[in-house]
C-alpha cells in the first residue's frame, strides 16, 4: 500500500486519490517539487534535485500610474521574467489577461523593447504567449498599454507564466486603484481650475509629478488632428527634396547673392525635368545673432520653459518662397505671435495672470496661398546665414486647411501647431553633407519632440487654463533643442 504523502496539499491529495480511482499512473513530480522517501522506499532518480541547477523565473510587474485614474486615462503596464536559477527554462509561457475595466491601446505591446504585431500581443491576453528559452540571468520583458474605461472598481491585472519542470516565483496581481468621485475624465478637475484662472499661483516646479496629471486619451477628433501632424514630421518617413544638388567641391568658398544654392538630395537634372515637380516649399534663414541668442536660452543655468520653445519654434518656421516673396503673409503672423510670446513673459514678470485664451492672437495667414508650384531654387541666400528648408506634405497641408476653415475655433494650441507646420526640416547652401544631414537629424528630432509636448500641453489646458503651464520645463524637449542649436552653430562656424 502506498504511503500516505503529507506534504501535499489536500486538493493535491484529493487529485491522487481521483486520479487512483480511475486507475490513472500517478502525476509525475517535476524536478523542482520537493520529494519525501519513507523508510524501505528506493530513491528516485529525481528526488533530490541538484543543487544549483533548477531554473527559477521570478516574475515582477508594474503599473505606472498605479492609483488614482479616472476614466480616459492611460496606464502603462510592464511585465518583467527574469530567470535567477542556474539552469535554461523550456517551453516557457506568458499571459496576462486584460481586465474588464480597461481595454488594450492598439499598437503599445512592446517586447524586449521591440515593437510587436497586436497579433502577437493577442495570444499575450488570451490563451499565452510562448517566448521559448530563458537562460540562466537572462529576463524578458513586456510592455503594453491599456486605457481605463468607465467603472468604479480597481483595475486587476493577473500575469501568469509557466515553464517545463521551472519554478516561478512573484506573478503577484498589479492592482490600478481609480480616483474618488471622479464621474468623468475632466469634470473632476475644472472646478478647480477655473478658481486658478484669477488666482496667484507659484511657478511649477522642474519636476511634475505623475500624480498631479493623470494621462488622458484624446477624443476621436483630436486624434485625427494630431495623427496628420504626426504622421508628416515621423522619423520613420522623413522629407524628400527633389531638387538639383549643385557640386561645389572644385569652386571656391563664395555664395554670391542670388546664385542658386546646394539642396539636399537629388542629383543633376536637366531644368525641363526639374520644373516638372510641383510642391509647397518655405525656406527661411538663421544668422549667427540669432543662435546666439538662443544659445544664451538653451544653454544657460536657469532651465527653459515651454514658452521658450514656442519662440524657438517661430525662430525656425519657414516663410518665404524661392522668389523670397510671402504671398501668405506667413512673417505677418509668426512676428504676431512672437510678440505675444514675448508678453506672456513679461506678464509672468509682472504677476499679471490671464487665461491662456487670452494669449491665442489671431490667424493673420492666408493658408489658402499655400498651393503646390514649379520648385526652383532660392537665390536671396546671404553670406553668413543658413538657408532653412520646409517641404509641406500632404498630411501637413490638410492639418493647414483645416486651421484656415475653422479660424472661428483658433487657441492657443492650434496657433502653436500651424508654427509646428512650417518649422525647417533641413537646411541648404554651401555645407557639406554631413552637416547637413547631422542639422536634418537634430530638426527631426526636435520635431517629433515638439508634437509630444504640444499634446501633453492641450490635455493640460484643459486641466489648469493658466499660462503657468508655459513656464513648466521639458527636459527632453531641452535636450532636442540644444542639439540643433549646437548643429547650426557648427553648420556657421560660431561654436
Amino acid at each position: 500500500m502506498r504511503e500516505p504523502d503529507f506534504e501535499l496539499s489536500a486538493d493535491m491529495r484529493l487529485l491522487e486519490l481521483q486520479r487512483g480511482a480511475l486507475g490513472l499512473p500517478p502525476r509525475e513530480r517535476l524536478s523542482w517539487e520537493s520529494h519525501v522517501i519513507t523508510e524501505g522506499s528506493l530513491p528516485v532518480a529525481q528526488a533530490e534535485p541538484e543543487p544549483g541547477r533548477t531554473p527559477v523565473l521570478s516574475v515582477e510587474a508594474t503599473a505606472f500610474p498605479a492609483d488614482g485614474v479616472i476614466p480616459g486615462a492611460v496606464v502603462t503596464l510592464t511585465l518583467s521574467v527574469a530567470n535567477e536559477g542556474a539552469a535554461v527554462a523550456n517551453e516557457v509561457v506568458v499571459t496576462a489577461p486584460l481586465p474588464g475595466g480597461a481595454a488594450y491601446r492598439p499598437g503599445s505591446f512592446v517586447w524586449n523593447g521591440r515593437s510587436t504585431y497586436d497579433e502577437v500581443a493577442e495570444s499575450f491576453f488570451n490563451t499565452g504567449l510562448p517566448i521559448g528559452t530563458v537562460g540562466p540571468n537572462d529576463r524578458a520583458t513586456f510592455q503594453w498599454k491599456i486605457g481605463v474605461k468607465l467603472g468604479t472598481k480597481p483595475i486587476v491585472v493577473a500575469p501568469q507564466v509557466r515553464g517545463s519542470s521551472t519554478a516561478v516565483v512573484g506573478a503577484r496581481p498589479v492592482v490600478v486603484g481609480r480616483k474618488d468621485q471622479a464621474p468623468t475624465a475632466f469634470a473632476g478637475d475644472v472646478a478647480q481650475a477655473e478658481a486658478a484662472i484669477y488666482e496667484p499661483k507659484p511657478l511649477i516646479p522642474v519636476e511634475i509629478p505623475a500624480t498631479d496629471l493623470p494621462i488622458y486619451e484624446l477624443d476621436e477628433e483630436e486624434e485625427l488632428i494630431y495623427a496628420a501632424t504626426d504622421a508628416t514630421l515621423t522619423a520613420a518617413a522623413p522629407p524628400t527634396f527633389d531638387l538639383p544638388k549643385i557640386d561645389i567641391s572644385d569652386q571656391p568658398e563664395v555664395e554670391p547673392v542670388g546664385a542658386p544654392a546646394a539642396l539636399p538630395t537629388g542629383g543633376a537634372q536637366p531644368e525641363a525635368e526639374r520644373q516638372l515637380r510641383e510642391a509647397v516649399i518655405l525656406y527661411g534663414s538663421f544668422d549667427r545673432a540669432t543662435i546666439a541668442f538662443f544659445e544664451r536660452i538653451f544653454l544657460g543655468t536657469k532651465p527653459p520653459g515651454i514658452l521658450q520653445h514656442c519662440i524657438f519654434g517661430g525662430a525656425l518656421a519657414c516663410t518665404l518662397d524661392a522668389q523670397g516673396k510671402d504671398p501668405a503673409s506667413l512673417k505677418r503672423h509668426l512676428d504676431g505671435q512672437s510678440n505675444i510670446l514675448h508678453r506672456i513673459g513679461l506678464h509672468e514678470k509682472l504677476g499679471k495672470k490671464e487665461p491662456i485664451s487670452e494669449y491665442a492672437g489671431e490667424l493673420l495667414a492666408e493658408l489658402d496661398r499655400l498651393v503646390p508650384i514649379p520648385v526652383s531654387s532660392p537665390g536671396w541666400a546671404q553670406k553668413g546665414t543658413l538657408t532653412l528648408v520646409s517641404e509641406l506634405s500632404e498630411p501637413t497641408r490638410v492639418v493647414v486647411a483645416n486651421l484656415a476653415q475653422e479660424r472661428g475655433r483658433w487657441d492657443f494650441v492650434k496657433a502653436r501647431q500651424l508654427t509646428l507646420a512650417l518649422q525647417a526640416q533641413t537646411v541648404t547652401g554651401s555645407i557639406d553633407q554631413k552637416a547637413r544631414s547631422h542639422i536634418e537629424g537634430t530638426l527631426q528630432a526636435y520635431a517629433q519632440a515638439s508634437v509630444t509636448t504640444l499634446q501633453k500641453l492641450f490635455v493640460r489646458i484643459r486641466i489648469d487654463r493658466t499660462t503657468g503651464l508655459l513656464f513648466q520645463n521639458e527636459p527632453a524637449l531641452d535636450a532636442a533643442a540644444k542639439a540643433v542649436v549646437a548643429a547650426l552653430a557648427t553648420a556657421l562656424g560660431t561654436s
